[in-house]
C-alpha cells in the first residue's frame, strides 16, 4: 500500500514528525503508480526498474562477513533483552551439545551389553538410557523452542527499525524512483526472515561443530588415530569439490528472488488495475506478460535445478560413504577382538559427528548460496535507506546499521587492518578518528593547521568555514534548511521575505535524469490570502514545481521558502487513502491522539462537520460504526469521493498554506466550487492550485503561467484581480484549442 501511494504519502507526511502508523489490518500490496496514471505508460516504468535493477554482490567472503556483521550486531546491542536470551540459547546449545556426548557413551554400553548377551546388565543399561531420555528431551525441546523464538524476535526488531528507516525522510518514496532497488516490500519481509532464521540457524551449526569437533574428536583419536586423520583428508577433498561444482548458485539464487519477485508485482498489478485493463480489454497482453516473467522464472530455476543436480551427484555419494567409512575402517580392530560392538556404534557416531563438523561447506552449500543472495540485496537496500539518512538528513535518529558509514570508513582508512577489524570493517580496516578526519580535511582543502587560540575556541579541527556568499537573488533562508543531493535549497518554518507565505527564487528544474530542462529562474511570491493559480502546458513543470516545493523534487537550482510543514499540506491529483477507520482519514497524516492533543477542536464534531461540507456525511451514517467504520476506502470511494475527502483533511487541518495539483480534476464544476468556497472559508489559509480548467481562475487572485523552457523568459504571472474571470476564461479556452491543434 505504501508503494502504490508513495508520491502522495511523501506529500501528505512531509512534517518530519509526521508518523505512519502501522495498522494491524491485512495489508494490501498495491504497485507504484503515482508518478505516471495512465494505463498504457505503466509498463515503462516497470520494465525501466529491471534493466538497471542492481547485479548481484560479487564481493569477496571478507566483505560478505563485514556486511554480516554490521547487519547482526545492532540487534544484540540496542534490543532489550537480547543478551540475555542470547546467553540463555548459547548455556542450552553447550547443554545439548554435552546431551550428544553423553549418549554417545550410554549407547555404546548398551550395544555392548547387547553384544555380550548379558541379560542383567542389558537391563541396567536400559534403564540408564530411559533416566538419560528424560532429562534430555525436555532439555532439547527447550533449546529449539529458545532458538525459534531468539530467532522470531530479531526478525521483529530488524524490521521495525528497516520499516523506521523506510518511513524516514521520504526513504520510501525515493526508493521508488531509484532505478537500482527493486522490490522494497520483499527486502523488507522475505530477505529480514532468511537473514534472521538463516544466521541464528547458521551461527548455532558453527558453534556446535566448534564444540563437536572438540568433544568427539577426543572419543575419536582414542578408539583409532588413523580414523581421525583420513576424516580430515575426506571433508577437505569433499568441502574444495562442493565448492568448484556449487559456485554459481549464488548468482543464480540472486537472479531467482528477483525473477520471482517480478512476476508477483506483474499479478499485484493486474489485481490493483483490473478495471481499467477491463475497459481496454488488455486481458492478451497482459496474459502475454505475466506468462513472459513467469517464463524467466522458471528459466532460471532451471538453469539452478541443473548446478543442483551436478552437485547432488557428488553430495548425495558423500554422504552415503560416510555411513559405512568409519565401520570399514575400525572392522579389523573389531574382528581381532581388540574392540567390542558398542565401540564400532559409538565410532560410527563420533565420526559423523566430527565429519559433519567438518563439512559445513558439503552440506550447507544450497542454504549458504541463498543465504548470500539475500544477504546482498538486504544490505544494499539497507545501505540506500542510510545513504539518504545522511549529514543531511532530517531525522533526529542515527542510521542503526551504518553501512554507508562502515564503507566510507573503510574508503578513509589505511594500512594493515586486523583480523577483528577486517572481520567488521573489510579489508581496509576501522574508520579513521575525529582528530585523523579533520587532519586530513585540512590537508584535502590545503589550509593551514589551526593556531593554538584557534584550537581554544574551536577545538582541533580550527575555525569553521566561512559561510559562502549568497549569489545575486538568492533568497536568505531562515529556519530549517533541508539540504538536497541536487541544487535545490528549501527552507521551511522561518520568517518568508516580504512577509509571505511562500517564495521562490529563481527556481530550475530538470527531469530526475538531467536529459531535459523543465523551466529555468522562476521566480514568484505568494501572499496571504492572495491564491495563486499555476497553469502551463503538459510538460511544462507544473506538478514538478509541487515536488520540488515538497522538497521531493531537487534536481535543479534555486531557492523556496514557506511556512513549517505543520503549517502546509499537499493534496496529490490521486489522493491517498491510509488503511484504517473513517476518523484516521479524516486527520492523517497525524494519527488520531495526536490530532485529539494538538488541536482544540478535536472533537467528532469538528469531523463530522468538515465531511458534511465536502458532502460525505453519508460515509459516518452507514452502520453503527460510524467514524470508526474500517473499509478499504481507496477502492470502495470513486477518484471524486476521494478527492472531496482530501478537501475535508484541509478543512480539519487548518493550515497556513495548501498546495493542490489538479486536486479537483474528477469533480464537476459544482462540486469544484463548493470545495474551493469552503477551502477560501478557512481562517487564515492561502492556497496554490495547480490545473488546467479555465473555471479556475475565477478562486484565485494571480496566475502563473509556465512556458517552457523554449521561451524566454519561461514563465509569467498575472494579476487575476485587473482581469475579468469571463475573459480569462475564453482566453484559456482558446489557449486550450490551440494546444490540441
Amino acid at each position: 500500500a505504501m508503494r502504490s501511494g508513495a508520491f502522495a504519502i511523501a506529500l501528505l507526511c512531509v512534517s518530519p514528525g509526521a508518523s505512519l502508523t502501522l495498522s494491524r489490518q491485512p495489508l494490501v500490496s498495491r504497485p507504484h503508480h503515482a508518478l505516471a496514471q495512465p494505463r498504457c505508460s505503466e509498463p515503462v516504468a516497470t520494465e525501466r526498474r529491471e534493466e538497471h535493477a542492481a547485479p548481484a554482490r560479487e564481493d569477496t567472503v571478507q566483505e560478505r562477513l563485514r556486511l554480516f556483521w554490521r547487519l547482526a550486531v545492532p540487534y544484540f546491542l540496542n534490543a532489550e533483552g537480547a543478551k540475555l536470551n542470547f546467553g540463555l540459547m548459547l548455556l542450552l546449545v553447550l547443554i545439548n551439545s554435552g546431551i550428544s556426548v553423553i549418549f554417545s557413551y550410554v549407547g555404546r554400553d548398551f550395544y555392548s551389553a547387547l553384544s555380550a548377551k548379558d541379560q542383567a546388565l542389558f537391563l541396567e543399561k536400559t534403564s540408564n538410557y530411559a533416566v538419560g531420555l528424560a532429562v534430555a528431551t525436555p532439555l532439547t525441546v527447550l533449546y529449539k523452542f529458545q532458538r525459534q523464538r531468539l530467532a522470531l524476535n530479531w526478525r521483529e526488531w530488524m524490521t521495525t527499525e528497516l520499516s523506521r528507516q523506510y518511513c524516514t525522510d521520504k526513504a520510501y518514496y525515493k526508493l521508488e524512483i531509484d532505478p537500482e532497488i527493486d522490490n522494497p516490500d520483499q527486502r523488507l519481509t522475505e530477505d529480514v526472515q532468511a537473514f534472521t532464521k538463516v544466521s541464528l540457524d547458521f551461527f548455532i551449526t558453527l558453534m556446535t561443530a566448534a564444540i563437536d569437533l572438540v568433544s568427539f574428536s577426543g572419543i575419536l583419536y582414542s578408539i583409532y588415530p588413523n580414523l581421525f586423520y583420513a576424516i580430515f583428508v575426506y571433508a577437505g577433498v569433499g568441502t574444495l569439490t562442493t565448492v568448484k561444482l556449487g559456485k554459481a548458485l549464488v548468482g543464480q539464487n540472486a537472479e531467482q528472488l528477483l525473477r520471482e519477485a517480478n512476476l508477483r508485482y506483474s499479478l499485484v498489478r493486474l489485481r490493483e488495475n483490473a478495471e481499467s485493463i477491463a475497459f481496454y480489454r488488455g486481458e492478451a497482453q497482459e496474459e502475454e506478460e505475466v506468462v513472459s516473467r513467469l517464463g524467466g522464472a522458471v528459466e532460471n530455476k532451471r538453469a539452478i535445478l541443473g548446478t543442483q543436480r551436478n552437485l547432488e551427484f557428488f553430495t548425495v555419494g558423500y554422504s552415503y560413504l560416510i555411513q559405512i567409512l568409519p565401520v570399514l575402517v575400525v572392522s579389523p580392530l573389531y574382528f581381532a577382538g581388540s574392540v567390542e560392538l558398542g565401540v564400532i556404534t559409538q565410532s560410527t557416531g563420533a565420526f559423523n559427528h566430527v565429519l559433519g563438523d567438518l563439512s559445513i561447506i558439503v552440506n550447507q552449500f544450497e542454504g549458504l548460496s541463498s543465504f548470500s543472495a539475500g544477504l546482498g540485496r538486504l544490505a544494499t537496500f539497507v545501505d540506500r535507506m542510510e545513504a539518504y539518512q545522511g549529514p543531511s538528513s532530517s531525522s533526529s535518529s542515527p542510521a542503526t546499521f551504518q553501512l554507508a558509514e562502515a564503507a566510507a570508513s573503510a574508503e578513509a582508512g589505511g594500512g594493515t587492518p586486523s583480523i577483528w577489524h577486517a572481520l567488521r570493517f573489510g579489508r581496509r580496516g576501522p574508520p579513521a578518528g575525529p582528530e585523523a578526519g579533520a587532519a586530513a580535511q585540512t590537508a584535502a582543502g590545503g589550509g593551514e593547521a589551526p593556531s593554538a587560540w584557534e584550537r581554544v575556541l574551536y577545538g582541533r579541527g580550527g575555525a569553521p568555514p566561512p559561510p559562502p556568499r549568497r549569489r545575486k537573488g538568492e533568497l536568505r533562508l531562515e529556519g530549517v534548511v533541508a539540504p538536497t543531493r541536487g541544487g535545490v535549497r528549501n527552507a521551511e518554518g522561518g520568517l518568508v521575505p516580504g512577509g509571505g507565505v511562500l517564495a521562490v527564487r529563481q527556481l530550475s528544474l530538470s527531469t530526475p535524469d538531467g536529459s531535459r530542462r523543465l523551466f529555468s529562474n522562476v521566480s514568484v511570491d505568494v501572499q496571504p490570502g492572495r491564491h495563486l493559480l499555476v497553469m502551463g502546458n503538459s510538460g511544462t513543470g507544473k506538478s514538478s514545481m509541487l515536488r520540488a516545493v515538497a522538497g521531493l523534487w531537487d534536481r535543479g537550482s534555486g531557492d523556496i521558502a514557506r511556512p513549517h510543514t505543520a503549517d502546509t499540506m499537499f493534496l496529490p491529483q490521486r489522493p491517498y487513502c491510509t488503511l484504517g477507520s473513517l476518523r484516521q482519514q479524516l486527520v492523517y497524516p497525524r494519527t488520531v491522539d495526536e490530532w485529539a492533543r494538538g488541536s482544540s477542536l478535536g472533537t467528532d464534531g469538528s469531523l463530522l462537520d468538515a465531511l458534511a461540507t465536502v458532502q460525505l456525511d453519508r460515509l459516518a451514517e452507514r452502520g453503527v460504526e460510524g467514524l470508526d467504520a474500517v473499509r478499504d476506502w481507496g477502492d470502495e470511494l470513486s477518484l471524486g469521493e476521494q478527492q472531496r475527502l482530501a478537501f475535508a483533511r484541509v478543512l480539519v487541518s487548518k493550515p497556513r498554506l495548501a498546495i493542490l495539483d489538479e486536486a479537483t480534476s474528477a469533480l464537476d464544476l459544482n462540486n469544484e466550487a463548493i470545495m474551493y468556497k469552503a477551502l477560501a472559508a478557512v481562517p487564515g489559509i492561502t492556497y496554490v492550485s495547480v490545473g488546467h480548467r479555465p473555471s479556475l481562475l475565477s478562486f484565485h487572485a494571480s496566475r502563473l503561467r509556465l512556458l517552457g523552457a523554449g521561451h524566454s523568459p519561461c514563465f509569467e504571472v498575472e494579476d487575476l484581480a485587473e482581469e475579468p474571470a469571463e475573459e480569462a476564461a475564453a482566453e484559456e479556452a482558446e489557449a486550450a484549442e490551440e494546444e490540441a491543434e
